[in-house]
């Protein structure tokens, strides 16, 4: 059978693996662009700088003698020559008193002092864009004495052309660096995580019992777990075959709690506030010595169905059958608040059930079937009992015993319960009852005082009736 693959519309493993690695390539290029980016700014702070510095050098060293001899005509023709350099806007020498001697091209509006340095250049180097110029001041000196200063006006823009080319191409360069990361990281999440999808949806298929295999093979991480789930969905197709067995010779509910007491830890079972019934037919060691094997076997299958119904109406379970006795339990597997009030309506149903049963075959004139009914309550231990080679899962206890001592002092048609069952129900359920008296039971040193009951409250009667009705219309 072919596995549906089919994904997941809310927020998948791989929304959240995406995610991550894009988040992660992102920071990651975010600061080694940063970086690249303030290294590429103060590489052309320093050179700037040194372009600036050597420029207003050499015209410093061209102009002492012109200061000296203050031939201000040639001092003027050289700044216009050097003016034209297309990287220098504009050229001041000033004298030792700061005065300006010449000038030539585009000046700031703001005057320059030759005493004031360049602020923009040397406090805030790592900002390309904040001044529209630089300003380099270098002194003129002549024989080792000062006699001026030359101040060289650069223009930032068009140093820093070559800057902003870098720039533009760093940034074109990142943005398309993490677009390829980002598909990247797309790609890989989906190589990642689509396996673990298919795995799960796989499983999901298994509970559902679509599949019993994946086919799927590899030789990864991935192989390995596909063998194991294999190997688990073999398991537990194995357990789901042992149950269903169970459930041919167990109710659902005791082949449930059997599969659970399989593990070491639970085989010692559980003490559990529970009612135990037994019923068992009257004088069927000589009803059985006039029928056949084949009609005793007839004759036990069908009404041991009709007691196995009556227990299902009030959650109880067969526990066993001894021969011709039934023994049920209420209140063992699941809790039951009223475990034994419905063990007492439960009997009551059996014999009104048994009563029209017999009205039925005295129509095909057959003989009579009379059933006695012992009921108890009590702490009592309920688990796996047996030997190693052969267990079963039922309810021990003084408790139990004393329920079916007390089926053995029942008449037929009769249903007998200890005192204290009695007291426990009638707070919450009116129970019609008679013949009560103290017997002396085998095994018990005290006397044991019980009770014959006779019905259950008037509302549910009818309620009976219908039940019945629906036993015998299933048979």
């Amino acid at each position: 059978m072919k596995i549906a693959l089919a994904r997941q519309p809310t927020r998948s493993i791989t929304t959240r693996y995406t995610a991550t690695i894009l988040a992660l390539c992102l920071i990651g290029m975010t600061v080694l662009a940063f970086m690249l980016l303030y290294k590429q700014m103060q590489q052309n702070a320093q050179y700037i700088n040194k372009l600036g510095e050597m420029v207003a050098k050499q015209i410093a060293i061209s102009v002492d003698d012109m200061i000296i001899e203050k031939d201000t005509s040639e001092l003027q023709q050289l700044i216009n020559d050097y003016a034209q350099d297309f990287n220098i806007k504009g050229i001041v020498i000033f004298d030792p008193q700061n005065q300006i001697i010449t000038k030539a091209g585009i000046l700031p509006k703001e005057p320059i002092k030759a005493h004031v340095p360049f602020y923009e250049q040397d406090d805030f180097p790592w900002l390309p864009f904040t001044s529209q110029y630089i300003i380099h001041n270098h002194p003129v000196y002549h024989l080792g004495v000062k006699v001026g200063t030359a101040s060289v006006i650069f223009s930032y823009k068009v140093l820093s052309e070559n800057f902003r080319h870098q720039l533009i191409l760093m940034i074109l360069i990142t943005i398309a660096l993490i677009l390829t990361i980002s598909l990247g990281a797309i790609h890989i999440a989906r190589r990642l995580t689509t396996p673990i999808q298919d795995l799960l949806e796989a499983t999901q298929d298994i509970k559902e019992g679509k599949i019993d295999q994946i086919p799927e093979r590899r030789n990864d991480e991935i192989g390995h777990l596909v063998n194991a789930i294999n190997d688990m969905s073999q398991g537990l197709i194995r357990k789901t075959e042992l149950e269903s067995l169970l459930g041919k010779f167990l109710t659902k509910d005791v082949a449930s709690k059997v599969l659970d007491q399989l593990d070491p830890v639970h085989m010692s079972g559980e003490y559990v506030e529970a009612t135990v019934l037994f019923a068992d037919i009257v004088g069927f060691t000589k009803i059985s010595q006039n029928l056949s094997p084949a009609d005793v076997q007839e004759l036990l299958n069908e009404y041991y169905g009709y007691f196995n119904a009556c227990a299902r109406y009030y959650f109880g379970i067969v526990d066993k059958y001894i021969g011709d006795c039934i023994m049920l339990v209420f209140g063992a597997l699941k809790p039951d608040q009223k475990h034994a009030y419905h063990a007492v309506a439960c009997a009551v149903l059996m014999q009104k059930l048994a009563d029209r049963l017999n009205q039925r075959r005295k129509k095909q004139g057959l003989f009579p079937i009379e059933l006695r009914i012992g009921i108890n309550s009590g702490k009592m231990l309920a688990g796996l009992i047996g030997s190693v080679d052969r267990m079963e899962y039922t309810v021990i206890g003084d408790s139990v015993n004393l329920a079916s001592r007390l089926c053995n002092e029942a008449n037929g048609a009769q249903i007998i319960i200890e005192e204290s069952l009695y007291e426990s129900i009638t707070p919450d359920h009116k129970l019609v009852v008679d013949n009560f008296k103290s017997i002396r039971i085998r095994g018990k040193s005290d006397l044991v005082s019980i009770y014959a009951v006779k019905d259950i409250d008037q509302p549910y009667q009818m309620s009976m009736d219908n039940l019945i009705d629906d036993i015998l219309s299933r048979t």
